[in-house]
């Protein structure tokens, strides 16, 4: 069959199904059909439906990553993720509140707190008077953190192609595009939310 009437044929089945559904959709229904034929699971204990199957498999992901990333960063002086990633928004964030640095890593306060003083030992941030609020202290990357930092970004781009080359980058960016929006909702939402009952929560 020509390929142009094989796809006609797909889109008029699938928009007899979905009426309401665009190109958009009916293209990630392809994708998803076609890629329905692999095991998306190692040897695992496979979940009973599609949002707890995607929960576990992000999850084990970024369990692994870290695992591999700790191995990585392990060589240029740190001792874990949490200090990389404080090393990095500290260095965007220059200047910053202690807390705002750790809310935004979704740490309690006192996790965050012990970060941070493993990072100012290693002399990798400083702490400075912050001249709007004499309780709190602002935090800056040292030159030494930046250099630490940018041979961190090294290694770190070395874990992410070994994690990830077998994605195409459509892939890589459809992913980015489709979890964004949950990561952005409840980052907004998680330091009010902790404080409330399961129930509350929906």
């Amino acid at each position: 069959m020509n390929k142009t009437v094989e796809l006609l044929n797909l889109w008029a089945d699938f928009e007899s199904k979905h009426t309401s559904a665009e190109i958009e959709d009916f293209c990630r229904y392809m994708l998803i059909k076609e890629r329905e034929k692999e095991n998306i699971f190692s040897d695992v204990a496979l979940p009973p439906d599609n949002l707890s199957k995607l929960a576990k498999i992000t999850g084990r992901v970024s369990k692994l990553h870290n695992t591999y990333a700790v191995i990585a960063l392990k060589e240029c002086g740190l001792s874990s993720i949490d200090e990389f990633v404080y090393l990095s928004d500290i260095h965007f964030m220059d200047k910053s509140q202690k807390t705002k640095v750790i809310y935004s890593n979704f740490n309690e306060l006192s996790s965050g707190l012990l970060i941070l003083e493993r990072l100012k030992k290693k002399k990798l941030i400083s702490e400075e008077d912050n001249s709007n609020d004499k309780r709190s202290k602002n935090i800056s990357i040292t030159a030494k953190g930046k250099k630490i930092l940018f041979s961190c970004y090294e290694k770190m781009n070395t874990v992410n192609q070994l994690f990830f080359n077998k994605m195409s980058i459509d892939d890589v960016i459809m992913s980015i595009q489709l979890l964004s929006a949950t990561e952005v909702e409840f980052s907004k939402r998680w330091l009010n939310d902790k404080s409330k009952s399961f129930d509350e929560l929906s």
